[in-house]
């Protein structure tokens, strides 16, 4: 495959800021989620009939493409490197292996996709192609290499059986690359400093083992780890993903169900990731040797996700199976949708704050995932996006 260029892998080496826990990879802030989330959210934005959420998603993966392929190619590049890059940086960043050698001539082929192992594992199979992201993406890296406007549609997929993802690209496209522009922001300071802590788990450790990793695709352009699939997705494509589909729910009255989904897709992908990686050897070798106490793996948990890019969150208070208050300095919501819209009258960070019920209903709670959900009922009450120094999140038990 022409994207096992060891040349162009180096352009995309990770730069982590161990100030603010963010991951860049080639030039744009990243964030892992795993197979679970990423499908999803999927589901979430195209599953709501009155808006046309698969057309949201793909013309957004084709701007943020468009532009993240651009700021890994370099004038020398010749037209075979430029291909070369868009299969590199797609299998790079964990999305499967993509063969461009018939772009020209109409014709694309997916030999491993992590949308399809998501949708397979957390929907089963379905009836129609379900790789709309990566529609999107070759959409974008098209009009980046060739600047053609062009509509590809996937005509074979393996959710349905079939042996490859198979793409035909259409041509005569009218409809120009959806824009997005990002105001700078300064983030308010705060100290890191108050937050409830253990004694027994050593949170720095975790980070800087899991930030040494090598979180990058194998030679299916996988990333198989903590009993999941990962994927290093641009901030950008999750805040312009949600932003539209909020703004198009909202335009029909159905702002506070649009809301309410993704907070939902964010409580799951909490449970089913971190079982994952509490199920995983990763975890076994470097987290389990510190658990004390049952909170001990709640602390464990926020340590991986800080490492994850997420943001920098800590606790701030604790009452062990009864309630959580966490604190965000820098979520990846809250500085992405204040650079895209400025400031909001509301919080914004939907899957922070599902992801603080989720933690809570795995660690403390009981029977199956399922049952589980729910059992925590989250609110952000304060929000970066709202000219609060930080973002803040309260879970607490639900009592029948």
């Amino acid at each position: 495959m022409r994207s096992d260029r060891p040349d162009l892998r180096a352009r995309l080496g990770l730069k982590y800021n161990t100030e603010t826990y963010r991951r860049d990879v080639g030039g744009m802030d990243v964030i892992i989620h795993c197979h679970h989330y990423n499908s999803r959210v999927q589901r979430v934005v195209e599953g709501s009939a009155e808006i046309d959420g698969k057309a949201i998603l793909v013309s957004t993966a084709e701007a943020v493409f468009s532009e993240y392929l651009g700021r890994n190619l370099r004038d020398a590049d010749t037209s075979a490197d430029m291909w070369a890059m868009a299969e590199c940086l797609y299998a790079h960043l964990g999305y499967g292996r993509l063969d461009l050698s018939s772009v020209e001539g109409g014709e694309i082929e997916a030999q491993s996709s992590h949308f399809v192992e998501g949708w397979s594992a957390s929907f089963g199979e379905e009836r129609g192609p379900v790789c709309s992201f990566t529609e999107g993406y070759l959409q974008g890296v098209i009009h980046r290499i060739t600047g053609e406007l062009v509509q590809v549609r996937e005509v074979e997929c393996m959710v349905t059986g079939a042996s490859r993802c198979r793409f035909q690209v259409e041509h005569g496209r009218e409809e120009p690359v959806v824009t997005y522009s990002k105001a700078s922001f300064e983030l308010p300071t705060r100290a890191d400093e108050g937050y409830v802590r253990s004694a027994n788990v050593d949170e720095v450790a975790i980070v800087e083992a899991i930030v040494s990793m090598q979180i990058e695709g194998n030679d299916d352009g996988l990333i198989p780890a903590f009993s999941v699939y990962l994927a290093n997705t641009p901030a950008d494509f999750y805040n312009l993903l949600a932003l539209r589909f909020i703004e198009a729910m909202a335009a029909l009255g159905r702002e506070k169900t649009a809301r309410r989904l993704l907070v939902n897709a964010g409580e799951i992908c909490a449970m089913n990731t971190f079982r994952g990686i509490m199920n995983s050897t990763e975890w076994e070798g470097l987290v389990q040797p510190m658990i004390g106490e049952q909170s001990d793996k709640l602390h464990g948990l926020m340590a991986v996700s800080n490492a994850l890019g997420w943001g920098n969150w800590h606790i701030r208070r604790l009452v062990p199976g009864v309630e959580v208050e966490i604190e965000s300095l820098n979520g990846y919501e809250a500085l992405g949708l204040r650079e895209l819209r400025g400031a909001a009258n509301r919080p914004q960070c939907c899957m922070l704050t599902g992801v603080a019920a989720g933690l809570m209903e795995l660690v403390y709670g009981e029977g199956t995932l399922d049952e589980r959900f729910g059992t925590f009922a989250p609110v952000e009450d304060r929000c970066i996006c709202c000219d609060d120094s930080v973002c803040h999140f309260h879970a607490e038990r639900v009592t029948s």
